[in-house]
C-alpha cells in the first residue's frame, strides 16, 4: 500500500494535533491499545507512585471505579471505543467540578475535600 505525501502529511499533522491536546487536556481519551502485561505494569506504577493525599477511602473508590470499567468493557458486544463522547463527558464534568480548582490551588495540609 502507498500513500501519497499529501495523505502522510495530513497523518503527521493529526496526530502532532492529538498530541498537543493529550497534553493541554487531562480529559483527553487517547487513542492507545495495550495489552495485559502493559496495562498491569501502569496500574502497579500508579499504585507505587500515589502519596499520602490519596486516601484509603479514595483508594477504594478508585478501585470501585476501574472494576467498573473492566467488567463494562468485556461484556459480550461492549466497545468502549464507541462511547468515547460520553466517557469524556463524565471525564470532563469531574474535571470541573474537583480537578481544575485544586490543580490551580495549591493546597495547605489537611485542606483536602
Amino acid at each position: 500500500m502507498r500513500i501519497t505525501e499529501m495523505e502522510l502529511k495530513r497523518i503527521i499533522s493529526e496526530e502532532v494535533m492529538n498530541l498537543v491536546e493529550a497534553e493541554e487536556d487531562p480529559t483527553a481519551i487517547k487513542r492507545t491499545s495495550i495489552g495485559t502485561g502493559q496495562r498491569k505494569k501502569a496500574a502497579l506504577g500508579r499504585i507505587a507512585s500515589t502519596d499520602k493525599e490519596f486516601s484509603g477511602m479514595e483508594k477504594g473508590i478508585v478501585n470501585q471505579v476501574e472494576e467498573y470499567f473492566t467488567k463494562l468493557a468485556s461484556l459480550p458486544g461492549v466497545d468502549l471505543g464507541q462511547h468515547t463522547a460520553i466517557l469524556k463527558r463524565v471525564m470532563k464534568a469531574l474535571e470541573s467540578a474537583v480537578g481544575k480548582k485544586h490543580r490551580e490551588q495549591p493546597q495547605t495540609q489537611g485542606d483536602k475535600q
